[in-house]
């Protein structure tokens, strides 16, 4: 996970962007997503021949991302930072 952040902060740098301007999510919002996304895709995984445990998976997976990257593209297109909170 340390390399993952790494790796991210240097994409930033090299971009020029500062991680107050990629982040939009606060550290419980984003702790409490990374639990429910597991959550989510663990319960999507025993039911994967399903629609339903297909569409777990997936919801899993962007609460997932959403937790590791301090990002939510919703949060953006409502104009809204839970880390200014």
């Amino acid at each position: 996970m340390e390399s993952t952040i790494n790796f991210i902060k240097e994409k930033m740098h090299d971009a020029g962007d500062s991680i107050e301007e990629v982040q939009n999510v606060g550290n419980t919002e984003r702790i409490i997503s990374v639990v429910a996304g597991a959550l989510l895709t663990f319960y999507g995984m025993q039911k994967k021949e399903t629609m339903l445990g297909k569409g777990l998976t997936f919801v899993g997976g962007l609460l997932i991302t959403r937790g590791t990257t301090g990002f939510c593209p919703v949060n953006k297109g409502i104009n809204r930072n839970s880390i200014l909170a």
